[in-house]
């Protein structure tokens, strides 16, 4: 499926997609944590990369050629303590659109030393991040060239913190959202497939399901004693099938307007395209992508929250997430009978504020308030969000 953009627009994104494309890319990009079998099936199946992205290939085929029989030993390793893992309790899984307070939420309640979760160097080496002799050394490499914060909204990028396990996933094989960076010649087309799972086949939906258990299973391992706490905006689409291969699974809704989370996702793809795209890209094509790609995934997601048991899922706002973060998780403990708070609130107050994303952002031309009042109004009424003022008087009350 594609997207025209509009007409306005279109001179000052072709110069900045090719400014964007030009710039420099990290040496270390993330799939060099895949093995080399998985590594040349998601290059092949995507289609294979631009001539500018040669040299992070051969980094990436190198690292996987390295670290070949640390993956092995630890496949072993870990076979019998993942093969019929009980996931008792079940993951708790932050869901929402991208940019709409989940790495918050996840920041504040993986306080609570009850939920295990992650990291960065967990996400990055799915198949290698158990302690062995080596592992620390790949565990240096990856924290030395990680940024302190992330790109796109400054959020520290510490090892201690927790990490979407998305970007395992893709490392793995499996569909995932991140292909949505590393290939976007055919943006649209992936997110469809591989966030939506429109016209995915029954072996890549088995791989998938396959890659996720194993990966968390391998993660809970380490702490048995511990619940699974976990954000992926991408499973807001997946749902039904988080719930078949976790039963019992609690969710947790964020949600934020959506004016506020197209600027800021705008922001998230314009930040990350340049260092993770391995394919070139038209900068022109990402706004009508996301006003695509928005209504579809929450539609779903909406869906999929009304037929989950009252005690297993519960929702909150960002705007009340950052008026009290305290009482809304708090609120959030109450709902899913997660245990006692007060020990966690203290640490939730003391945290640091620079977790939180920007507040409003209303500052876009009317020609995008109009084109997303339009296709995206269903959504705003399913949330209780009014039109910014500015667009109110396109929609007449009924």
């Amino acid at each position: 499926m594609s997207h025209e953009p509009s007409a306005a627009s279109t001179d000052t994104a072709s110069n900045s997609s090719t400014r964007l494309n030009s710039q420099r890319r990290s040496i270390l990009h993330f799939l060099a944590g895949a093995r080399p079998t998985d590594l040349a099936r998601i290059l092949w199946s995507h289609g294979g990369v631009s001539r500018s992205s040669a040299f992070q290939v051969v980094v990436m085929a190198a690292c996987a050629l390295a670290r070949t029989p640390a993956c092995t030993m630890e496949t072993f390793r870990v076979a019998r303590r993942v093969k019929n893992f009980s996931f008792a309790p079940p993951p708790v899984f932050i869901v929402g659109h991208w940019r709409s307070g989940t790495t918050y939420l996840h920041n504040l309640m993986s306080l609570d030393r009850r939920f295990s979760f992650p990291t960065i160097s967990d996400v990055l080496r799915p198949f290698d991040f158990y302690p062995s002799p080596v592992e620390p050394i790949s565990r240096w490499l990856i924290l030395r060239l990680l940024p302190s914060t992330r790109p796109m909204d400054d959020v520290p990028l510490a090892p201690h913190l927790p990490q979407e396990e998305e970007i395992a996933t893709a490392t793995m094989g499996a569909l995932s959202f991140l292909n949505c960076f590393y290939f976007p010649k055919r943006l649209s087309e992936v997110f469809a497939k591989e966030v939506l799972f429109h016209g995915a086949s029954a072996d890549e939906l088995s791989k998938w399901s396959e890659s996720l258990r194993y990966f968390l299973a391998k993660l809970a391992a380490l702490s048995p004693e511990r619940r699974l706490l976990l954000k992926n905006p991408a499973h807001s689409a997946r749902i039904p099938h988080l719930r078949a291969l976790f039963p019992g699974a609690k969710f947790v809704h964020i949600h934020r307007h959506p004016f506020d989370v197209f600027r800021s996702t705008q922001k998230l793809y314009r930040c990350l395209l340049p260092s993770l795209a391995l394919q070139h890209y038209e900068l022109s094509s990402i706004d009508e992508h996301i006003m695509w790609a928005y209504p579809k995934i929450m539609n779903l997601l909406l869906d999929s929250l009304q037929d989950i048991p009252a005690a297993d899922v519960t929702t909150v706002s960002y705007v009340e997430l950052l008026a009290d973060p305290g009482e809304a998780v708090a609120r959030i403990y109450r709902d899913l009978d997660l245990g006692d708070f007060s020990h966690v609130r203290p640490s939730i107050q003391l945290t640091d504020r620079s977790f939180r994303s920007s507040p409003s952002i209303f500052d876009m031309d009317e020609d995008t308030q109009s084109r997303l009042a339009l296709l995206w109004k269903p959504v705003l009424d399913r949330l209780g969000y009014a039109m910014p003022t500015a667009v109110q008087s396109s929609f007449p009350p009924p």
